[in-house]
Formats: C-alpha cells, structure tokens, sequence
C-alpha cells in the first residue's frame, strides 16, 4: 500500500510545482506587459499610438529617446521663445524644405521629425532607433561612417558637415506607394554639425553583453589587466559624436510642376560641363547671352575660391545621380559674381542606362558682387 500511494505523492507535488511555476510565469508576463505599458505612456507620442507598439517597438523608441535627450542637453545655449505661435510646428519644417535627422554614432536614427513621410514615404515611429545603415545605399556607407566616428579632438562644432546620402523611398513619381523591399533611392542633401555627448550609460545597456564577454575572456590575465581593460572601456564610451542634420531632397527637373522664378535660370550640360542651353533669364542678371556661353565650361565662370566645394559637388553629381551646390560665385560679364545654388540632375539613357547630360536648376541668391576696380571706379566717380 505504501508503495503505491508514493508515485500518486510525487505525480501530486510535480503537478503544485508545475501550477506554482506557472502562476509565477503569468505573473512575470503580467508585470512585464504593465511595465511596457507605462514605459509606452510615458514616451513623448500620441496616445493611440502608443497602444498600437510592440516591446520591440517601445525599447527602441524609448532608447532613442534617451539618446536624442543627450544630444539636446549637450546644447550650450537654448534660446526659449516667450509666447510660441500654434502655428510654429508647422511653419518651421516648411521653411526647412526639408527633414530633421539626429544620427548617433553607431547609426542609430535617435531623432526624425514627423514630415519625413512626405519625403520618404515611411512614418516617423517607423524610422527612429533603426540604424541607418538598413535604409541607406552601401556606396554612402564608407563616407557616412567618415563623419560617425570622427574623433572629438577633430570634430568643430561651428564647422558644418555637408555631404550626400541616398536613403530608401517608398514614394514613386506618381504618388503612389511600395513595399520597402521595391523601394529606389533617393538623393538627399544633407547639412548639419557634429554635437559632442556623453551617452556612456546608454551605450553601456546597448552593449552590456558584450562588455561582460569581453571581461570574461580577459579574467585569466590578472587584476591590473581588468582595471585597465575597464578603464579604457569607459574612456572610449564617454564622449561621442552625434550627427544632427537638415535633409533635403534634390527635385528631379521632370517633376517641378511650379514655374520658375524670376531670379532662377534653366541650364543643360553635357558630360564635361559645357553648355548645350542656357535660360534666357541668365542675360537679366549676369549679362551673359546663350551664344556667349554655349560650348564653354561651367568652370570657367565661378570664383577659385569655390574650387574645393564644387568638385565635391559634382563629383556627387556623377556618382549618385544627383547633388545641390553650397552657394558660389558665379561671373557676371561686366565684372564681378553673384551668389548661386545649383541643383543639378544626371540624365540617363531610357534603354542602355548611360548617362547623357546633365540639367541644372540655377538659383541666384544675390545679384553681382563688384570686384576692386568696379567698387573704387564707383567711389571716386563724383570726386
């Protein structure tokens, strides 16, 4: 009898154990939901879009968030507005013409402003904490890491970056939207400054598993080896440079359906820069008629000085499809420059894919500049 009322004991305490076990595990999924719930509230969002997010989604929001904070707080000076217009959220990415977009230095997109969907076709939520490496073409990889892991003995924060990036677009030229895997590229300015943070704790969560395997494997060369090991772990997580830049995408001339302005001219170019069409408008400002330029290099007019800049340029131009000049001195005919930005444009053949010409959309900023002799010709003329 004791023989068989003893497996119907443990068959009893196996079954408690396996009840208790369970209870326990509902319990933790049950204090796991709730505390992802209000790490969902409390993130800065819509409401009912926080109730939509799954944990992946809330933990790389929320880490995103705490990045983009250090980023903010490493500001010098935050100039406050005293009573902000309503209309103020709306105003600004429209006199940006462009996006807002803060790179941490591992790649992580911490911050996009909400109009990114315009440009891009995916959502804000959607984009931030992913890493920019899955959304940009492998060619920009190499530059784009140039400027994340600058050192910060290199890095001027007054210095502004400027460089090109092709990123993923959902949109096609009629409106419509794809997958992301059927997504093209799309060619977007981008110009900002690296900030200086210290984001040693979240870089320290990130990488925490690693940190402890790297110990691991060190432990057999003694104290004084981990203390250096450690010591030089925390000095290479302290200070970090985030990239926060203004993206603005370049306008395809096929798809600018408003007229151009008065102080815009049209240009077309072959393979080499010469002219092949100027604009009209051209001769309004800079007093150069289409005869005087047509088979001339575009070279031949801008400063010296503007040299570097522009070669960086069009060395763009020619190798991602697309590039929007800083502005740059363009030479009147009776002396003197005007300030100019260039966006211009690779056309390809339809059937053989081979580039043909270049367009280019030129925008006058300022009218003629005189040079020394206008400027002291003018000054003693009524002396």
């Amino acid at each position: 009898m004791d023989v068989k009322k003893k497996p119907k004991e443990k068959r009893r305490s196996n079954e408690k154990r396996k009840e208790k076990s369970r209870d326990a595990a509902r319990y933790r999924r049950s204090r796991e939901t709730d505390i992802f719930v209000d790490l969902a509230a409390s993130l800065p969002m819509k409401s009912d879009e926080a109730t939509h997010l799954d944990k992946a989604s809330v933990m790389r929001l929320a880490i995103a968030y705490l990045k983009a904070r250090s980023v903010v707080n490493a500001l010098h000076e935050l100039q406050t507005i005293p009573q902000p217009d309503a209309n103020m959220d709306q105003l600004i990415p429209k006199a940006l013409d462009g996006f807002v977009l803060m790179i941490s230095r591992n790649g992580d997109m911490i911050y996009l402003s909400e109009n990114i969907c315009d440009y891009l076709g995916v959502s804000q939520m959607e984009l931030m904490g992913q890493n920019i490496y899955e959304y940009s073409h492998p060619c920009d990889h190499d530059e784009l890491r140039e400027y994340l892991l600058m050192k910060s003995e290199d890095i001027d924060e007054k210095r502004p970056v400027n460089f090109f990036l092709r990123l993923k677009c959902t949109l096609t030229n009629k409106g419509r939207k794809v997958n992301l895997k059927s997504a093209s590229y799309k060619v977007i300015h981008c110009v900002g400054r690296p900030m200086i943070t210290r984001e040693s704790k979240i870089i320290a969560i990130e990488n925490d598993d690693e940190v402890k395997h790297e110990q691991h494997d060190s432990s057999d060369s003694g104290s004084d080896d981990m203390k250096d090991h450690n010591d030089s772990e925390v000095s290479r997580q302290g200070n970090h440079a985030s990239l926060v830049i203004v993206g603005c995408p370049i306008p395809h001339p096929s798809n600018i359906e408003v007229p151009l302005g008065r102080h815009t001219f049209l240009s077309k170019h072959n393979l080499n820069m010469k002219f092949t069409y100027v604009d009209e408008r051209l001769s309004e400002h800079l007093g150069w008629s289409s005869d005087e330029l047509i088979g001339k290099s575009v070279f031949e007019f801008h400063h010296a000085l503007d040299n570097s800049s522009l070669d960086k340029s069009f060395k763009a131009l020619f190798s991602k499809g697309q590039c929007e000049t800083m502005a740059y001195r363009f030479l009147g005919k009776k002396g003197g420059y005007a300030w100019v930005v260039t966006q211009a444009t690779l056309l390809h053949c339809v059937k053989q894919r081979k580039p043909l010409s270049v367009v280019c959309v030129n925008h006058i900023l300022r009218r003629r500049s005189l040079n020394y002799r206008q400027y002291f010709k003018r000054k003693y003329k009524h002396h």
